[in-house]
């Protein structure tokens, strides 16, 4: 069974006027994230009780098991290695949640009859959304329905591009292009061997730079790995591939995701020089955070600070990122 979002009546008032409640982020490592400032910024502004913290822990699915069941809970975001550890652990998924196979968020869902379902569900691919849109024209977006697109990786962020490029984009195939071979083929079984009604994109695994020569131009891209340069000979064959496909006649949109240290990576910037639309991750962190207070204070999007938020923390990250600081909790 999944289960559908649903807010009746959504005011921020009610929680601005409610008990004080504790929201979380488990993950391990947690190094260099800017989840708690986002957070806690957007709640301080909107001016509601609540308080964000990191929970860093190897063992992290036991301790979130204990903190879901604390009276001040209010919500919690999953990142490595947990986001589906923790979904054996859920009453229900949300459709987004149960197509990536991944879930980043999770909060109390209550029903008509007063039972409690404890839901999980996946903001990422609405980071991504945002993201693009961001940088596109809705005529760009129009134009480019149809045709494919590129991710880089293979890990759960493919997978939320995935969902989001095929749900939201309307193209047609995905290339995926990454060092190991056994990850592609993962998510490639995690779409295929448990199909969801509607959700049936195409995706195939480019291999090489002549593979790719040979292949439509895409126009997105979403990057996905670590902002470190090719060394092994894997690495260095998928970056080859990657470069194929840029430099194409046809420059499209891309969304570099890693940004940390420095949300212009080289390859952003190499994007970028070669006349495409780059768009960093940053923007899709913030807009996915968004997303789960939206969820979490059962509230609607224009009574957030939305604005104010995405330029604080975007100023906060280039400022960090020039200066080599670690990000700010509050």
């Amino acid at each position: 069974m999944t289960c559908t979002i649903t807010t009746a009546s959504p005011t921020l008032q009610d929680a601005r006027n409610g008990p004080h409640k504790e929201t979380y982020l488990l993950g391990y490592p947690l190094r260099r994230t800017y989840a708690p400032f986002l957070h806690n910024t957007l709640t301080r502004v909107a001016g509601v009780p609540r308080t964000y913290h990191k929970v860093e822990d190897k063992d992290g699915v036991a301790r979130f098991l204990e903190l879901v069941h604390q009276n001040d809970f209010g919500g919690a975001a999953v990142t490595m290695p947990f986001k589906v550890a923790v979904m054996k652990h859920l009453d229900d998924l949300t459709p987004e949640g149960r197509a990536i196979g991944a879930c980043n968020t999770v909060y109390w869902q209550t029903s008509d009859d007063g039972s409690r379902k404890l839901v999980g569900h996946n903001t990422d691919c609405v980071g991504i959304r945002r993201a693009l849109e961001s940088i596109t024209t809705s005529e760009y977006r129009q134009s480019s329905r149809g045709r494919p697109a590129l991710v880089i990786g293979g890990g759960g962020t493919v997978r939320a591009a995935i969902y989001a490029l095929h749900t939201w984009f309307g193209t047609s195939t995905i290339y995926i292009v990454n060092r190991d071979e056994s990850e592609v083929a993962a998510v490639v079984r995690g779409f295929t061997e448990s199909p969801i009604p509607g959700f049936e994109p195409t995706i195939v695994h480019v291999r090489t730079a002549n593979q790719a020569q040979e292949l439509e131009a895409v126009a997105y891209v979403v990057g996905a790995v670590p902002c470190f340069p090719p060394v092994t000979e894997a690495e260095v064959a998928a970056r080859e591939t990657v470069l194929a496909f840029m430099n194409k006649p046809e420059p499209g949109v891309m969304l570099e995701m890693c940004y940390a240290p420095k949300p212009w990576t080289d390859l952003a910037k190499i994007f970028k020089s070669n006349g495409w639309k780059v768009v960093t991750g940053d923007q899709a962190m913030i807009w996915q955070g968004i997303e789960q207070q939206k969820i979490w204070l059962n509230c609607s999007e224009d009574e957030l600070p939305v604005q104010e938020v995405v330029a604080h923390v975007t100023q906060q990250v280039i400022q960090d990122s020039a200066t080599g600081s670690e990000p700010p909790l509050q």
